[in-house]
């Protein structure tokens, strides 16, 4: 698991977890913090106790089916369309938790089995009551909201939301990072040949099938620019592991994986090339209708001119000696000094190179 999915997962989980506690707290302030409501009788620190608990471990199944299964099988689904369907499905869940819940609360009390008449029948007079209703009601409140804000973040890129809600990059910042162009060979020959529908389409499926790797190598997805992706890395985890190496030829490795349905559905097989530099980079949040975060600098310019002269030496993959010269590659990878080029927009010439798969 990674680390971005334990982390959704244990969002999930404090964020339900404080649902729990707030719907306790109120039930409390409505009927006191022991009450007595046809029948049944509760103490307050027990409610809570099994609330909290029963949350934890239902919030963790919810959240697991969330990211690992629920989050993969709906990706492709209309926003509005996911959260209804998970919605659904989970509060079906998170009622049968709090029947669990109730029952042991009720055999507690008045000492029988939780699959005794007695309990059953107070569980009975639950099920058909207001307070299922208002359950429902609040629990689908919850988990929507929920599993909006993890949508909401995915929009905006693993880490940016929270960014803008702290107001880190309210005021420019300038940080070290690491930007790959990564673009589609031959674009303007699919496009011709596809159309525009289907050639988005295309790009719909690249981008898609792009999503899984970018995460695995702990990259952002700074911008889509028609059929081009630009991905970031903080400076450290771009060169861990060689992430902003390996992000590349793992996106090569899916697509080849997936060959038969692009071969069969476009009639060709996608391939990318890609051009990545680092250095300093200014960052600010920009906009008000639309407000995105933004880099500005030298690096940026850098690893794009990189990448538009991919074809011009037959290279899938270039990058610049300021990148290469922190790079730890092991022997699954071969670099090649292409030599000093002048880059268009530069005025100094910038050494490249090659780094190619074994």
């Amino acid at each position: 698991m990674r680390k971005t999915q334990f982390y959704k997962i244990l969002f999930l989980i404090i964020f339900w977890v404080c649902c729990a506690i707030f719907s306790v707290f109120y039930d409390a302030s409505l009927l006191g913090f022991t009450s007595e409501v046809e029948g049944e009788y509760y103490s307050f620190s027990r409610v809570l106790i099994s609330s909290i608990i029963t949350t934890i471990i239902g919030a963790s199944i919810l959240g697991s089916l969330e990211v690992l299964f629920f989050g993969r099988i709906l990706r492709k689904k209309p926003l509005g369309v996911a959260i209804l369907v998970k919605t659904i499905i989970y509060i079906a869940f998170i009622l049968f938790f709090v029947s669990i819940t109730r029952m042991y609360l009720a055999s507690a009390e008045i000492g029988k089995s939780m699959f005794s008449a007695d309990v059953l029948a107070l569980h009975y007079d639950f099920l058909f009551s207001i307070r299922v209703v208002m359950n429902i009601i609040f629990w689908g409140i919850a988990c929507g909201l929920a599993i909006f804000i993890l949508h909401v973040s995915d929009k905006f890129g693993q880490g940016v939301l929270l960014n803008f809600i702290l107001g880190k990059y309210h005021h420019p910042k300038e940080e070290k990072r690491i930007f790959m162009f990564m673009d589609l060979k031959s674009s303007t020959t699919y496009a011709e040949k596809l159309g525009h529908i289907e050639y988005s389409k295309l790009i719909q499926d690249c981008f898609f099938d792009l999503t899984d790797v970018v995460a695995n190598n702990y990259a952002n997805i700074y911008q889509y620019v028609g059929d081009e992706a630009v991905l970031s890395w903080e400076f450290d985890k771009g060169l861990k592991n060689n992430n902003c190496i390996n992000v590349y030829y793992d996106y090569m490795n899916v697509i080849r994986g997936k060959s038969n349905y692009y071969d069969n559905k476009y009639g060709m097989i996608p391939e990318f090339k890609a051009g990545a530099s680092s250095g300093y980079a200014t960052v600010a949040e920009v906009g008000e209708l639309k407000k995105e975060l933004a880099y500005h600098g030298d690096v940026l310019n850098t690893a794009s001119r990189i990448q538009g002269v991919c074809n011009k030496y037959n290279k899938s993959l270039l990058i610049s000696e300021e990148l290469e010269k922190n790079l730890k590659l092991d022997k699954n990878f071969k670099k090649e000094l292409i030599g000093s080029i002048e880059l268009k927009g530069k005025l100094q010439l910038v050494n490249i190179y090659s780094i190619e798969q074994i």
